[in-house]
């Protein structure tokens, strides 16, 4: 599992090591706790790379990204959100086909009867990278379940890559068509599987 998220994170490691996280953001911004609100980062590495925090307390939300300055009215969903965090986010449709989860025990193992699909994801990591995006996020009032959320895109589409953090000895990495939408989905907990994660 970790040769997986090195080969997905190795093109964004040197812009995101100085990068500010999404814990850092919440100790800026008055008011944010007690609001279930949501706030990133993001460090994106395309033909110019560039990086965005943004928050939504739920009642207002500001973006501050590369020369870009966005505020207002909070939208009221996490989708639209991030769509407006995201603004610098090149367009570019999901990869095709349903995507795959791997279940890994503590040392990184795969389930015997998985084994078969990391060739398949090898092979699309090792497709021509035309950009990667590395997000962290921290939801106010609970825990942050992931250890990885990336966006990949390559010729064929973009990917949503996303890691969760150990519980019970296990974990899940998801390898998934990408959009904004399907990163709210995990953003907010609504994805199959996630749910025990964050107990």
């Amino acid at each position: 599992m970790h040769t997986v998220t090195t080969k997905i994170l190795k093109p964004v490691r040197a812009a995101a090591a100085g990068s500010s996280t999404a814990m850092d953001l919440i100790e800026t911004l008055p008011g944010f706790a007690g609001s279930g609100g949501v706030c990133g980062v993001a460090v994106a590495v395309f033909d110019e790379p560039w990086t965005s925090a943004f928050f939504d307390d739920r009642t207002r939300f500001g973006v501050a990204a590369d020369g870009l300055r966005l505020s207002g009215p909070s939208p009221g969903s996490v989708a639209e959100f991030l769509a407006l965090a995201l603004t610098r986010l090149p367009p570019r449709p999901p990869a095709p086909g349903e995507g795959l989860y791997l279940d890994a025990d503590e040392r990184g193992v795969l389930e015997p009867e998985q084994e078969c699909l990391i060739f398949d994801l090898m092979e699309d990591l090792r497709r021509s990278r035309l950009g990667t995006v590395q997000f962290d996020f921290a939801r106010d009032g609970e825990g942050r379940p992931w250890e990885m959320l990336a966006f990949v895109d390559d010729d064929r589409g973009r990917h949503l890559a996303a890691l969760g953090r150990r519980r019970g000895g296990h974990r899940r990495f998801w390898w998934l068509p990408g959009s904004v939408d399907r990163l709210a989905e995990f953003v907010e907990g609504r994805v199959p599987g996630c749910q025990s994660d964050q107990k």
